[in-house]
């Protein structure tokens, strides 16, 4: 009589069908019927049977060390899918048993020994993993049916907002400290006094950690607090990908809108430049010129016969002519004056103007946000205080309690004293655009100019001398937030 062992793995709390009982009835049987002796059981719970899960399947890892020490001669399981779901590691398990001197045998599909039960073995794996890539697929398909609509796909939110039947709900008190953030980032504050500020207030990240400088360095840095929705099908491997997302289905003004383009993109421009500080930079446009092959172009500064010249070249040297400095800004130069000309400036202020009729309604919201919090804190605080009542409490619980107490008192009084982010005046906006109108300098060039394309030589064509750029604006984004876009 030959021994054998049984191994069985179901993959989530959720599965039901060919549960870890049922299969091992099902080799039990099989034993029995064929007069083999069960000397060992081994069964996984709760682990994916994907190749890169092998490993973590503590009781599969047991079974193959006995396998290799001889403690039997056949493992029986139910399904070819309980032992893995990869057809290479269906293969390298098979020649590994081979080696050991032990047979694999699958209960419910026990093909004999032929050369046909050897294709139909094959088979089986290969369905195995047809199975759960295809399942896989079809789970990424339905995640982004869910993006399309800019619903929620799963896991935790961001700060900021809370997830109401899968869809992004803005929450008051949260987004207006990431506005305070942003804020905080912009006039260079530093955020030491706003994280204490927020540990005294109690407030947490989504996790119910306490927010300090990395949390604060990725919350500056997602796209999504301008209303941008973002979803990637699959994880990008470079951590600056991850954050931007590419590839990403990208939908504007889908999710509500806690920070302006406008200020995201100065302290991003902000961010960079004190992350390259030391850097030797000082073009104007240095950074957003991008050649016609896609790549961007550095500039340089070359000299002959006494005379220095500035010029843009191809960072992956395609072979595309350099491009002069001196041309590259002028366009700069005229395009900002053509973007804010007198005209668009009373149209944006108008806009503006519009936007701030509704501040009524954006103050009675955060007012009622900051007093539910206030009430969620008074019941704890009044349920801490019933309890010290009973008086059974140990000495050194009623001092916890206690000082629990002052610590939700600090958090009540910083929560009445909490204050809405403030809103620019349209005049204020309207001086600032004149301001950058008349004498447009770098920090101009980088808040209200994207990127500008050298076009390539087809579509200049009609004038050889001048270099033909297309210049895209951060600002007509930010107008279509305050319902102008379309008319600038």
């Amino acid at each position: 009589m030959k021994n054998a062992a049984i191994y069985a793995r179901f993959s989530s709390d959720k599965q039901t069908e060919d549960s870890i009982e049922a299969q091992l009835r099902a080799c039990r049987e099989y034993a029995a019927a064929h007069g083999l002796l069960v000397v060992g059981v081994y069964a996984d719970e709760g682990i994916s049977g994907k190749g890169s899960k092998t490993a973590q399947r503590r009781q599969y890892q047991h079974l193959l060390r006995d396998a290799e020490r001889g403690a039997f001669d056949i493992i029986l399981i139910h399904k070819y899918d309980r032992i893995a779901r990869n057809l290479g590691e269906h293969v390298n398990l098979e020649t590994r048993l081979e080696g050991y001197g032990v047979q694999l045998i699958a209960a419910a599909q026990d093909f004999g020994n032929t050369n046909e039960a050897k294709i139909m073995r094959a088979l089986m794996w290969s369905l195995s993993e047809y199975y759960i890539d295809n399942l896989a697929a079809e789970t990424r398909k339905g995640l982004l049916e869910t993006a399309l609509r800019a619903e929620h796909t799963g896991g935790v939110p961001y700060f900021g907002v809370d997830v109401v039947d899968k869809k992004y709900v803005r929450n008051e008190i949260e987004a207006a400290y990431v506005q305070k953030m942003f804020d905080a980032a912009q006039s260079g504050q530093g955020f030491r006094a706003l994280i204490e500020e927020m540990e005294a207030a109690g407030i947490t990240g989504k996790r119910g950690k306490p927010i300090k400088y990395p949390q604060i360095y990725e919350i500056l840095r997602n796209e999504k607090y301008t209303g941008v929705y973002l979803y990637s099908p699959t994880e990008a491997k470079k951590r600056t990908d991850r954050r931007t997302k590419p590839d990403a289905v990208r939908i504007e003004g889908a999710l509500p809108v806690i920070i302006t383009k406008q200020q995201f993109m100065e302290v991003q421009k902000i961010m960079e430049q004190r992350k390259h500080t030391g850097r030797k930079a000082g073009y104007l446009c240095s950074g957003l010129v991008y050649c016609r092959c896609g790549a961007k172009m550095h500039g340089m500064t070359s000299k002959r016969k006494g005379h220095e010249y500035q010029y843009f070249t191809c960072s992956k040297h395609c072979g595309a002519p350099v491009v002069r400095m001196e041309d590259v800004d002028a366009a700069a130069t005229r395009y900002l004056k053509q973007l804010l000309s007198e005209e668009n400036q009373l149209i944006i202020a108008a806009a503006l103007r519009q936007y701030q009729a509704g501040a009524g309604s954006r103050m009675t919201e955060f007012k009622q946000a900051v007093k539910k919090r206030i009430r969620e804190k008074q019941a704890q605080y009044d349920a801490l205080m019933s309890n010290m009542a009973g008086g059974t409490l140990p000495a050194e619980v009623l001092t916890d309690m206690g000082r629990r107490m002052q610590e939700i008192k600090a958090e009540i009084a910083t929560l009445e004293q909490a204050q809405p982010p403030k809103d620019f005046t349209a005049e204020t906006v309207q001086g600032w655009l004149q301001s950058l109108r008349n004498a447009p300098d770098q920090a101009a060039v980088r808040l209200l100019i994207e990127r500008i394309d050298v076009l390539p030589a087809a579509e200049n064509a009609d004038d050889k001398e001048k270099t033909a750029l297309n210049i895209q604006s951060t600002l007509k984004t930010v107008l279509r937030n305050i319902g102008c876009g379309s008319r600038i």
